[in-house]
């Protein structure tokens, strides 16, 4: 008996923590996402600039918003207008870089967490940075592969999938731009940049990147339907164009820049 009433509790204290979560992300993503939702009005396009090393080949489509994943924002030849981070590991290593980069300017979206880990972002940081934060399903579904992708994220913790690319585009589709553009999103490698990292840190994160994406491509690809299909189901008007595609070749529109 004893075991049983240790298990209920369990099971209620964990409705109360999603409940937490729930109700958080309702009240903090009324500031955060709401004022970009129909941002693009359906008539201007939106760049998602993933950090992979086919960011280097990009040709910056102008006019279009710019939304820099992780640490893409360090790539020169775009002035990016977001930028959108859901956990720590993906900017750690250009901290300084992020707390500086155009103030004022750029709007820079960062992941919050109710569960303390070595990936949550600190506060502190959030606070130089002016950022805005946001809460995802990480704590309800404990794995990206199982997270739900949201299309009312003003009211909702978006789906953290398992790649910080494929949670930005829940952000972009609420734009309801007239392009999707997808760039630098490889599943393949490490980064166009290495940030401010030991040699010793740079192996470890290749070796780490080259498994991850050896191991999970078919999952990695699964997920990324699951978003082609999320798009066409509610923004088919808007076009999903990969420039310069590696590892999601053939999944949209693919179109190369010389």
């Amino acid at each position: 008996m004893n075991f049983i009433k240790k298990n209920i509790l369990k099971a209620i204290m964990k409705i109360d923590e999603h409940t937490a979560l729930i109700v958080s992300a309702a009240q903090l993503h009324q500031k955060t996402f709401l004022p970009y939702k129909n941002y693009c009005h359906g008539e201007r396009d939106v760049v998602v600039c993933g950090a992979g090393p086919s960011l280097q080949k990009y040709q910056p489509i102008e006019g279009a918003v710019h939304i820099a994943v992780n640490r893409s924002f360090l790539y020169e030849k775009v002035d990016f207008d977001f930028i959108f981070a859901q956990d720590y590991d993906g900017i750690r290593m250009c901290q300084n870089e992020l707390v500086q980069y155009r103030p004022g300017k750029c709007v820079k979206m960062l992941g919050a967490k109710h569960n303390i880990d070595a990936k949550t972002i600190p506060e502190s940081l959030a606070i130089k940075c002016n950022a805005l934060r946001f809460y995802m399903d990480y704590q309800i579904y404990l794995d990206g592969y199982g997270s739900k992708l949201v299309r009312d994220i003003e009211l909702r913790p978006i789906g953290g999938m398992p790649n910080v690319g494929m949670s930005v585009m829940q952000l972009a589709l609420y734009m309801n731009p007239r392009r999707l553009f997808i760039v630098g999103c490889d599943m393949s490698g490490t980064h166009f940049v290495p940030g401010h990292q030991t040699k010793e840190e740079l192996a470890a994160e290749k070796k780490q990147y080259d498994a991850y994406w050896k191991d999970g491509n078919q999952k990695l690809l699964d997920k990324w339907k699951e978003i082609k299909e999320f798009a066409q189901a509610y923004y088919p008007e808007t076009e999903i164009i990969s420039v310069n595609p590696v590892g999601l070749k053939g999944m949209f529109h693919d179109i190369y820049q010389e």
